[in-house]
C-alpha cells in the first residue's frame, strides 16, 4: 500500500547527495546555494576509506542524516501528505505522525545510501517568489536522465525543502493517495500501524 516506483529509491539516494553541496557556501543566501550547501561533506562520507564496510553502515547513514535533517521541513512534508485529514488529529496524534513520517522517509530513501553509485547531477535553474521556489535538477545515471524539482519555503532566512517531483510526480501527492486509502478504511490508528509495521520490517531487513 506505500510502495512507490522501484526506481525512486536510487533517484532519492542520488538526490541526498545532490541536496548538500559546495564547502564555504555555508552563509549563502539563495535557495539553489543551499541545496548545494553540503554535497563535499556528504560525498567524503560516501567515499571514505575510514568508513567502508558493513561494520560502518549505521555510522555512515547517521553522519548523512545529521547533515539531511536540517533541510527538509518533515512537518510540512507530514501535514501535506495527511491533507485534510491532519485537522482531525489532536496535537498529540499529530507530532507522533510527524516523527513517524521522518522515519519513513530516513529509513526508505535515505537509510539505503549505500545504493549511490556516482550518478551525476545537473542543476538546471531555479525560480523564486516570495517566500517559495523551484529549483529543476536533473540526475544523470549512465545515459539516463532524470528530471528532480525540488519546492523549497524559505522559513527565518533559511530554504526548507517541503517537496519534490520526480519525472514530475510529487512524492507528498503519491504519499497522500496512498494515505488517504487507509485512512478511509482504518483510520488514524490504522495508517500508524501500518507505518510501524513497515519501519519494524525495515530493521529487520537491513
Amino acid at each position: 500500500m506505500l510502495q512507490h516506483k522501484s526506481r525512486i529509491v536510487v533517484i532519492l539516494l542520488t538526490m541526498v547527495c545532490l541536496i548538500f553541496g559546495a564547502r564555504g557556501a555555508a552563509l549563502a543566501k539563495g535557495p539553489m546555494n543551499q541545496l548545494q550547501v553540503a554535497v563535499d561533506e556528504i560525498m567524503e562520507i560516501l567515499q571514505s576509506n575510514e568508513l567502508k564496510g558493513t561494520d560502518q553502515k549505521e555510522k555512515r547513514k547517521q553522519l548523512v542524516l545529521n547533515v539531511v535533517v536540517d533541510m527538509f521541513d518533515f512537518r510540512e512534508m507530514a501535514r501535506s501528505s495527511l491533507g485534510p485529514s491532519w485537522n482531525d488529529l489532536t496535537a498529540e496524534e499529530q507530532d507522533k505522525f510527524v516523527g513517524l513520517f521522518t522515519s519513513l522517509i530516513e529509513e526508505r530513501y535515505i537509510g539505503k545510501i549505500d545504493s549511490y553509485n556516482n550518478q551525476k547531477v545537473i542543476y538546471k535553474k531555479e525560480r523564486i517568489k516570495g517566500s517559495m521556489a523551484i529549483i529543476y535538477t536533473a540526475i544523470v545515471d549512465n545515459e539516463l536522465e532524470i528530471p528532480i524539482d525540488y519546492k523549497l519555503k524559505e522559513d527565518q532566512g533559511k530554504w526548507l525543502i517541503h517537496d519534490l517531483k520526480i519525472e514530475n510526480v510529487s512524492l507528498i501527492a503519491n504519499y497522500r493517495r496512498d494515505f488517504d486509502g487507509i485512512l478511509r478504511k482504518e483510520q488514524f490508528a490504522g495508517l500508524v500501524k501500518k507505518i510501524e509495521e513497515q519501519l519494524e520490517n525495515s530493521k529487520h531487513q537491513n
